[in-house]
């Protein structure tokens, strides 16, 4: 520890002091600007919704309005956004289940409305309810509110931040919360209200910037970043590629087999080259590139979901596709996804013949498996996969065609659902042992759903026994939310049954719109929670905001691998 570092506790006394100053700074008992408020507006879709067919009452796509008639809390799951506001004014922005205030309510979205939420509403925002409306009034208030909210959160972080950082972070945070309170004190007093904003947003980059400079940043662990490649030439390539680097990341999983094609050439004679990239080898230019920017190459390949119904492979191998009980190819659940049925020898085969040629000819640092799965199927009228191959499969073993059962004949339906998670399982297994003959230092990965217990009814997936049978090095779940807290209880049933000598990742969405404090909120939730690295979906939905929090915050040190 440095001559110059305060002790922990006259440290924490410090920074309280310096939020209790600011804090009488910006008391404010004037308006700061004697113009009207810009604002705007958004109709609900229901208040206190009676019908709960969805989780609260939410549907897809709706805004919800939660009072305190409804009950305690809003019932909602985990695919949304929620603002909580109390007497008029938003003071948290979160994901779900939300405890709903006496004094106030809670605006609750879904789909759409959840991406509404997220990049139109803020803590600090006023909020009145009028004519089936939400009405939202912006002020230079909301925003200091904003502010003086981000330099309270920073004060979570340097109680969890190592001896060695906390003073560079405490620094760091002095100056700027010094550069917000006096942009405070400016917006107070300025009373033409354009300006007083000018002020008071400057005022919140401050101390967005103090907020995010706060975030531990750890010196091992894994920071990637599934990527869709999208470049026309190496040249372009190399320049993203190096990006990549400067920003932090020490992993990449490009996308490399998708959509009935490969990104590389002579893949297999019925895997053919997507035709943007027809003319070079964009997985060759990334082996070379990665070995110059000293980046882990983690190729990304969809597995039994091979694209919509214009896909070279759902079109030609029409035969090897999977069926629903309904005799349709295409999911009515995930619209238009045509999947091979697992329970095929000739996909197997197939697959393990390209991932064979791939791994022969690239020298690349792991293979990722996703779509290993069956499609959605869930509710079982529309489930998979009622092909002649399966039907016949498991009448031989069993004696009934599936085709007639229904869950209600609960002993046969369990069998059969085991039957169609014994063939994903054991498809995995024979990517393992392929991988243990033609190049065992690999690491072998998946992307899964996080919460097993979901993925074993919906799609029949049950990574938890490919763990079990040490089939993986590495596990990748998709903890898509924008709440920290569902992040924190996925990361931490990934930790609690991931073996030794396995490394389990959390993957984040800033594509659903996450702001970035949330983004960080979300990283540091997945890391108390156990998780070994992060990785974001996707590359190109990181904005230049995102990428700034994440130089100032938990990318701020190199980070080398897990061992």
């Amino acid at each position: 520890m440095s001559n110059n570092m305060p002790n922990e506790s006259l440290f924490i006394l410090g920074i309280a002091l310096l939020l209790l100053v600011g804090a009488c700074q910006q008391k404010v008992d004037k308006p700061a600007a004697a113009e009207p408020a810009p604002g705007f507006s958004q109709a609900l879709s229901e208040t206190d919704p009676t019908n709960r067919d969805f989780p609260g009452g939410r549907g897809a796509d709706q805004l919800i309005l939660y009072t305190p008639a409804f009950g305690d809390r809003t019932g909602t799951n985990k695919y949304g956004t929620e603002a909580v506001v109390i007497d008029g004014r938003i003071t948290n922005i979160s994901g779900n289940d939300s405890e709903i205030p006496k004094n106030g309510f809670v605006l609750s979205g879904h789909g759409k409305m959840s991406s509404w939420i997220a990049q139109n509403l803020q803590v600090g925002h006023q909020v009145k309810v009028a004519d089936s409306r939400i009405y939202v009034t912006k002020t230079a208030q909301s925003d200091l509110y904003l502010a003086d909210r981000f330099l309270k959160e920073s004060m979570r972080h340097f109680s969890i931040l190592p001896d060695e950082n906390r003073n560079s972070a405490y620094d760091h945070y002095k100056e700027r919360s010094d550069k917000q309170r006096s942009l405070a004190i400016k917006a107070e007093e300025e009373k033409q209200h354009d300006v007083a904003m000018t002020y008071a947003k400057s005022a919140v980059e401050e101390a967005k910037k103090a907020y995010y400079s706060s975030f531990p940043s750890r010196e091992e662990e894994l920071r990637a970043c599934w990527y869709v490649i999208k470049e026309t030439s190496p040249e372009e390539l190399e320049k993203n590629i190096k990006a990549f680097a400067e920003i932090g990341f020490n992993a990449i999983c490009p996308q490399i087999i998708y959509s009935g094609y490969a990104v590389y050439p002579n893949a297999h004679a019925d895997l053919a080259q997507n035709p943007a990239f027809v003319g070079w080898d964009p997985l060759a230019e990334l082996v070379r590139l990665c070995r110059k920017y000293d980046i882990k190459l983690i190729p990304w390949v969809w597995t039994y979901y091979v694209g919509r119904s214009q896909s070279p492979l759902a079109a030609n191998k029409k035969d090897w596709l999977a069926e629903s009980w309904r005799g349709e190819y295409g999911s009515r659940m995930e619209i238009d996804y045509h999947f091979f049925c697992a329970s095929r020898p000739a996909v197997e085969d197939f697959w393990l013949q390209v991932y064979r040629d791939m791994l022969t000819r690239y020298d690349v640092d792991g293979l990722q498996l996703d779509y290993i799965r069956y499609p959605v199927s869930e509710p079982w009228e529309n489930g998979y996969c009622y092909c002649t191959t399966c039907r016949d499969n498991f009448k031989s073993e069993h004696g009934r065609d599936p085709h007639t059962l229904t869950p209600d004949d609960e002993t046969l339906w369990q069998e059969w659902n085991d039957y169609r998670v014994a063939q994903i399982t054991r498809f995995v297994g024979r990517v393992r042992k392929l991988v243990d003959e033609v190049k065992p230092d690999l690491d072998l990965s998946a992307d899964v759903f996080p919460v097993l217990s979901e993925s074993l009814v919906n799609k029949q997936q049950n990574w938890g026994s490919w763990l079990d049978k040490g089939f993986m090095d590495e596990l990748f779940i998709m903890s898509y939310t924008h709440d920290p807290g569902t992040v924190a209880t996925e990361a931490i049933e990934l930790s609690e049954r991931t073996p030794d000598g396995t490394q389990g990742y959390v993957g984040l969405a800033p594509f659903m719109g996450l702001t970035p404090a949330t983004l960080l909120e979300q990283i540091l939730a997945a890391q108390e929670g156990g998780a070994e690295g992060i990785t974001f979906f996707h590359y190109g939905s990181l904005s230049n905001d995102h990428v700034e929090a994440l130089k100032l915050g938990p990318f701020k040190k190199k980070a080398t691998l897990p061992n």
